[in-house]
């Protein structure tokens, strides 16, 4: 009935929230990868510093999304999306003038922090009008990220070469003011739905035995949390290994912008693959192709070989994501999917943590980047082996029943203060 009712709403609401998430993921974690280098050199950083700056931005992303639910429900996901692209923009134009790493750690922190306030409450705003058309609202949200990697891929070489040193302080201060025309056109279209909640009478018991303690779910979440420190380290370094192979700086931009082009699309891609051949099914493709495209830089780092290794990277890694978020809420009744989706994304963004600070440390020791890239493939092909062992999903209840039997769900209905549509 809310998708019937705002459908000539839907592409502006698509519209805002790609521009958030442009401004939040693309800009304010993915682009980090593609200006390290500059960063490095010009403040004098190790790779295991450089690797502890994008972990750190795991860090402020993990302290905060388990709190951003219940934040949600009390002051409403509209104020939580223009709080946290504030201070991603802040974080954004900080890194244009930080003198010293801890003050780069500071604004990095600030970066996941402010992550963590945007993207659940963007998919809650979506959901909550479109619910049933939330695979290509989602699609769309998680395209995003490829967009801002395409957008750095492109800028780079010319803000470098326009401002020499400088360029990259400049270029994060031009995203810093993007993030800011993204805060206006989010207060302007983004509107509070009214939001389904547990009642509180629901036993908690449930949960751990439901959610927490589900061994379906666990498995899931363990997929994602691999998924979660594997996708970063490519993100973080392989720049500077393109650099290092000898290949020139608008090079390695045009090899970065082929995976974020791909990436815009991945997960539109997937989603519907998956509605044809099963999750399961398309997820054990996504991690065996990007296993693939992980060892093929260290087996042929030359242009052509980069070239194919970031198409196969972009064109499954969103899929990874979006396919694991989707089999998380397949794993229990729909009454617990929010909650099953929260406890993975606890294990992904644990993952990210680990992922680039573990990867920079391997670097810096064995002087071998395509140490890193190695390591993640093995990881994705162990998550490939965990995928096989993953039974279908055992909540066979359909939208449709639960909307028929609404006491079968034992949700309320609330509508959020503020804004009404």
């Amino acid at each position: 009935m809310l998708a019937r009712e705002h459908d000539q709403n839907i592409w502006k609401y698509a519209f805002a929230s790609v521009a958030v998430t442009v401004s939040t993921l693309g800009f304010g974690r993915m682009s980090y990868g593609i200006i390290m280098p500059f960063m490095k050199e010009n403040l004098a950083m190790s790779y295991k510093q450089a690797g502890m700056l994008a972990t750190v931005v795991s860090i402020g992303y993990l302290l905060m999304v388990i709190f951003v639910g219940l934040l949600a429900a009390k002051f409403g996901a509209k104020k939580l999306v223009i709080f946290g692209t504030g201070l991603v923009s802040f974080g954004l134009c900080m890194l244009g003038f930080v003198a010293g790493y801890k003050w780069t750690l500071l604004a990095m922190l600030l970066l996941g922090i402010g992550t963590a306030f945007t993207y659940t409450p963007l998919i809650t705003i979506l959901v909550g009008w479109f619910p049933r058309k939330r695979g290509m609202l989602i699609g769309f949200l998680v395209s995003g990220m490829g967009l801002g990697t395409l957008i750095s891929s492109t800028l780079i070489p010319f803000f470098t070469t326009w401002f020499g040193d400088m360029g990259w302080r400049y270029l994060w201060i031009f995203y810093g003011i993007l993030s800011i025309v993204s805060i206006v056109i989010a207060m302007t279209i983004l509107r509070d739905p009214p939001i389904p909640l547990l009642r509180k009478e629901q036993q908690k018991k449930s949960f751990w035995t439901k959610v927490y303690l589900n061994k379906r779910v666990l498995r899931v979440a363990v997929i994602y949390g691999i998924v979660g420190f594997a996708y970063l380290v490519p993100q973080s370094f392989l720049f500077s290994y393109i650099l290092e192979v000898g290949l020139t700086k608008y090079q390695a931009g045009q090899i970065m912008a082929v995976s974020g082009t791909m990436a815009i699309f991945s997960g539109p891609l997937w989603g519907g693959v998956s509605d044809r051949i099963g999750r399961k099914a398309a997820l054990l493709a996504t991690l065996g192709i990007g296993a693939v495209s992980l060892i093929i830089p260290a087996v042929f780092p030359v242009y052509a070989g980069l070239i194919v290794s970031q198409l196969l990277w972009g064109m499954t890694i969103v899929g990874m994501l979006s396919l694991c978020q989707a089999l998380s809420t397949e794993q229990v009744h729909p009454t617990y999917a929010p909650v099953a989706l929260g406890y993975v994304t606890f294990f992904f963004a644990a993952g990210q943590l680990l992922g680039p600070g573990i990867g920079g440390w391997l670097i810096d020791h064995f002087q071998q980047i395509p140490l890193a890239l190695i390591m993640c493939s093995v990881l994705l092909t162990l998550a490939f082996l965990l995928t096989i062992r993953m039974n279908k999903h055992a909540e066979d209840l359909d939208v449709t029943e639960l909307e028929a039997k609404p006491s079968l769900t034992n949700f309320s209905i609330k509508e959020t203060s503020a804004e009404k549509v």
